[in-house]
């Protein structure tokens, strides 16, 4: 049954990866933070045809008088169209204090096709006041695409996170549905009181039983000699006269 279970599972994912006609790479100097709203943890990422929105965060390592100095830049908000092709996205290069401002006030990609066509995209930042430990950004870009940002979307995409959410939920759907098909149903406790008609059905049962029985016994006393005859009867209580 588990083999099965896997096997079905692997078929959704398999599939569903068929129909996922957007693939995208980020540069490694990135951090990346969402997909068409759902959480990411990897700069290879699979998706369906259409408009894709990726928040990211740009990392740089430079020295500043000496020390070395890591820059992690707003989270940026980049939007572009994509259809049955592989599209990589690339930072500039962030060696100083003054690039990173820069870049902080007006960032900027590349997005190129498997040709190395350069693909038009919008570009924006994610800006949270205040704190900025414990960012929900799943909550933040649904605000942002509710306003009139430069690189807001209206309909969601499906991503790669949900389509593996989806596939992994239907394999568990199947699992229920066949485990549930194999559970013997409880009987229901609405009252606690038998029945009449399971009453008539178990003393009706209960004679068929007791008529088999006392069948049996008058068919193997009848069989038995008359030493064996006594001894039955004292076995049960009865004395011979």
């Amino acid at each position: 049954m588990k083999t099965l279970i896997s096997c079905i599972s692997l078929f959704l994912m398999l599939f569903t990866q068929v129909h996922a006609e957007v693939t995208i790479t980020l540069p490694n100097n990135s951090t990346p933070l969402l997909l068409n709203g759902k959480d990411i943890d990897t700069r290879q990422l699979i998706s369906a045809n259409g408009t894709q929105q990726i928040l990211l965060n740009a990392n740089a390592n430079y020295r500043e008088f000496g020390q070395q100095k890591r820059f992690v830049s707003e989270a940026i908000i980049v939007t572009f169209s994509g259809e049955n092709n592989h599209y990589t996205l690339s930072l500039p290069k962030i060696s100083t204090p003054k690039a990173a401002e820069t870049f902080n006030q007006s960032p900027q990609v590349i997005v190129k096709d498997t040709k190395g066509n350069n693909i038009p995209y919008k570009i924006d930042t994610l800006v949270k006041e205040g704190i900025q430990v414990g960012r929900n950004y799943s909550e933040e870009i649904k605000t942002y695409n509710t306003g009139q940002g430069i690189a807001a979307v209206s309909l969601w995409q499906v991503s790669t996170a949900a389509t593996v959410q989806q596939a992994s939920s239907a394999a568990q759907a199947t699992e229920t549905v066949t485990e549930t098909s194999h559970t013997i149903p409880e009987t229901s406790h609405t009252s606690a009181e038998p029945s009449v008609e399971q009453v008539k059905n178990f003393q009706g049962t209960q004679r068929k039983d007791q008529i088999n029985v006392g069948q049996m016994l008058d068919f193997w006393y009848e069989q038995a000699d008359e030493a064996t005859r006594e001894a039955f009867k004292k076995r049960i209580g009865l004395e011979t006269k």
